[in-house]
């Protein structure tokens, strides 16, 4: 239970996310993955949670608030409230944030089917070995079979291979 709740609050890994998305009509999909600084504490993964989910859960928020106050609330009332509340959730994410985010090491990898085969834009080999030792990490500490100092040490070495700065792929 106590890892369920904290996956909720802070995310999925200690050490940053990893996205699976479409980039667009022509592509096929796009890979984003994001790793934390080595000793990110529990309320800096709260508050890079919140700012990488706010889009989508600010959204479903304001969309219950619409429904909620729509009746009892004039309309235009309604939508200033809403659109107000979803530009602050998006202000105190970035306020939340700042100390952390130019620590942050991402890299993106774009697949792109074109002439039959797949084509890969961005450093793929790179991502596939970080995305493994760090899922091989991860099952190692949810079996008991590292310590968190250990971890620690392991995920700084993973960081450290990553490129600096941010990353842009040209398709």
């Amino acid at each position: 239970m106590v890892e369920f709740l904290r996956k909720l609050i802070e995310g999925d890994n200690l050490w940053g996310t990893l996205d699976v998305s479409p980039a667009g009509r022509a592509l096929w999909r796009r890979v984003r993955l994001t790793v934390y600084p080595p000793g990110t504490t529990s309320a800096e993964r709260r508050s890079l949670h919140f700012a990488h989910t706010w889009p989508i859960g600010g959204a479903i928020l304001g969309l219950l608030l619409m429904v909620t106050l729509g009746s009892a609330w004039p309309p235009a009332v309604v939508v200033v409230v809403v659109a107000a509340l979803y530009a602050a959730g998006f202000w105190l994410g970035a306020r939340l944030t700042r100390p952390l985010r130019n620590r942050i090491r991402s890299l993106v990898v774009v697949s792109v089917f074109v002439g039959g085969g797949l084509e890969e834009y961005g450093d793929a080999l790179l991502l596939r070995e970080t995305t493994a030792r760090l899922r091989d990490l991860d099952a190692r500490r949810r079996e008991g079979g590292i310590d968190p100092a250990r971890y620690e040490a392991e995920w700084a070495e993973i960081y450290d291979t990553l490129p600096t700065g941010r990353t842009t792929v040209q398709v």
